[in-house]
């Protein structure tokens, strides 16, 4: 399995991330995306990819930490983007679920970091919460460059919203959400999706799936649990639903070995 999207960085595992690194291979994870969201944790995610075989960086600013988008990032983005382990620049986007009164600035940081995966040849990944809409327009004005791909990070919206994401040339990311007993949206939406439009990832150590929601800290081994989900609501095998999604992680982020 591949976890296209998870935060390694994050201080839940920083007691025991070495071995649970070390563990990958058993858990039956060929690799495992660790994604920035600021400065410092994009450098760190840097340092797990150049340290560990098994592990490739997403590197970039999350739309709630923005004024860590200073020049000396940029040019840190820059720079390791051309390292042989860094793949995709990520997670960016747009977030108003707590943040609406700095939509513009938003904005802005979202497109300079479009135009840095563009220079760089990069694929995106997108976070997009409560911001559709504006999404998908920041996205149409600058369709020029979107020449690399990305993902939709944690989809769990309208087929409507999947269907505009698509003709951008994106793919989702299907994570915990899908297993949540409130996901309105999860069966129709994946009923709709093709077997090349998605990805499958954790977020951990947020968004643990069902059935150890509420009980565990999330962890990439538990990416299985949204394997079992997708097979379950298309009627196919996990072998079927993890081919897939690898095929897909590797067309999108071509710098990862197969």
């Amino acid at each position: 399995m591949i976890d296209t999207h998870a935060h390694l960085t994050d201080a839940e595992y920083a007691e025991n991330l070495d071995s649970m690194i070390k563990n990958f291979k058993q858990d039956d994870l060929k690799y495992v995306f660790t994604v920035g969201f600021d400065y410092e944790s994009s450098k760190k995610c840097v340092e797990l990819a150049n340290n560990y075989n098994n592990v490739y960086a997403v590197i970039g600013v999350h739309p709630d930490e923005i004024n860590s988008l200073s020049t000396e990032c940029i040019e840190f983005l820059k720079r390791s983007a051309n390292n042989a382990k860094v793949i995709a620049i990520g997670e960016i986007g747009l977030d108003y679920h707590f943040n609406k009164e700095n939509k513009e600035q938003q904005k802005q940081a979202f497109v300079t970091q479009l135009q840095l995966a563009d220079q760089c040849g990069l694929p995106i990944v997108i976070h997009s919460r409560d911001a559709v809409a504006d999404t998908l327009d920041v996205l149409k004005q600058n369709r020029n460059l979107l020449n690399n791909g990305g993902v939709i990070h944690c989809f769990n919206e309208s087929i409507e919203s999947f269907n505009e994401y698509k003709k951008l040339g994106f793919i989702v990311g299907l994570g915990g959400v899908i297993t949540f007993k409130n996901a309105k949206n999860a069966i129709s939406l994946i009923e709709h999706i093709g077997f090349d439009d998605f990805v499958i990832e954790t977020d951990c150590p947020y968004l643990t799936p069902e059935p150890l929601r509420g009980k565990y800290k999330n962890q990439p081994k538990y990416v299985k649990y949204v394997l079992e989900k997708i097979a379950e609501i298309k009627n196919v095998s996990t072998n079927k639903i993890n081919e897939c999604s690898t095929i897909n992680a590797l067309r999108l982020f071509k710098k990862v070995k197969g």
